[in-house]
């Protein structure tokens, strides 16, 4: 039976802002709207200002209201750690691991790993969140989440490295593009054939942009998305190129429908590939078991590539 720790006024206050009205909280959780409403009024008399603005269509967090809630979710997930714990304790391999990653581990290393887990250890349980690296060092900070999977984590003293390695840039191309064939080319020659790029809400563009922004500033690249899975399938006709690592195309190097030709220009820095944890916080044994084999599936692919 689940513990019950995270007080009730707290449970409806984070299910309201959820979904996003007391009736959708009360259809959600099956308790009376009337309850639901009484206990967050009670809790905004308790905090002396209002946590939501109510509105026609609906409940909308006050900044006050924004931070109780995350003080919830931080509660709710302290709560889970603490069952894991006592389950652990009993010889139980038992848990929920809540694990912030990346769109571009989607159809490579994340299914494998849930799928080995699933065999060997069925009894835990995932919650993947697709974010980009700043959410998830956020999310980890916070607690919300208790591993990150992420490209270019900073540095931080509350923030264990469980694993990491560089991620040097080349030119990924389909079968038929001219780069096809070749051991290594350069930016300089790179920049000569039609380019699709990431849009720069993405973590490669980002870095990109920073250390050869000249690569965008003559021309705009042929094909701009925030879709690594639609830029992907563009690549694969050997029309464009794109200039990103191995990680983001781990499935379709494997195949064969996609080459990586090495970029050896000096000055081009690797971005880093990381498994991180947050140091303050204990680890449960499920998350723990999940991080090491999430390195050693990382350092497996990525040797293969």
């Amino acid at each position: 039976m689940p513990m019950h720790v995270l007080p009730r006024a707290l449970n409806y206050l984070e299910t309201v802002a959820r979904v996003g009205s007391i009736q959708a909280a009360s259809r959600s959780i099956g308790i009376a709207a009337s309850a639901i409403d009484r206990q967050i009024i009670a809790l905004e008399d308790d905090c002396q200002t209002p946590l939501f603005e109510r509105h026609a269509r609906g409940m909308r967090l006050t900044s006050a209201g924004e931070a109780v809630v995350l003080l919830a979710r931080r509660w709710r997930a302290d709560e889970e750690r603490l069952e894991e714990e006592m389950r652990t304790m009993r010889g139980e391999q038992f848990g929920t691991v809540r694990l912030g990653a990346m769109d571009s581990l989607v159809n490579s290393i994340l299914p494998d790993l849930v799928s080995a887990f699933a065999e060997q250890y069925p009894r835990i349980r995932f919650a993947v969140d697709i974010m980009t690296p700043r959410d998830a060092a956020h999310e980890l900070d916070i607690g919300s989440i208790d591993l990150a999977l992420a490209f270019n984590l900073p540095n931080d003293r509350a923030r264990h490295v469980l694993w990491s390695a560089p991620l040097p840039f080349g030119c990924v191309v389909g079968q038929g593009h001219p780069l096809w064939d070749r051991s290594a080319t350069t930016l300089s020659e790179a920049a000569e054939y039609p380019l699709a790029a990431q849009s720069r809400v993405l973590p490669v563009r980002e870095c990109l942009d920073k250390s050869f922004g000249w690569l965008f500033e003559g021309a705009e690249p042929a094909l701009v998305t925030n879709s690594l899975q639609f830029l992907k399938q563009m690549l694969t006709g050997g029309k464009y190129l794109a200039i990103t690592s191995q990680l983001d195309a781990l499935s379709e190097l494997e195949s064969g429908r996609l080459r990586f030709v090495p970029l050896p220009d000096q000055g081009l820095r690797p971005q880093s590939i990381s498994v991180a944890i947050d140091a303050r916080r204990p680890l449960s044994r499920a998350a723990r078991l999940v991080g090491e084999a999430l390195s050693d599936k990382l350092l497996e692919k990525l040797g293969k590539a």
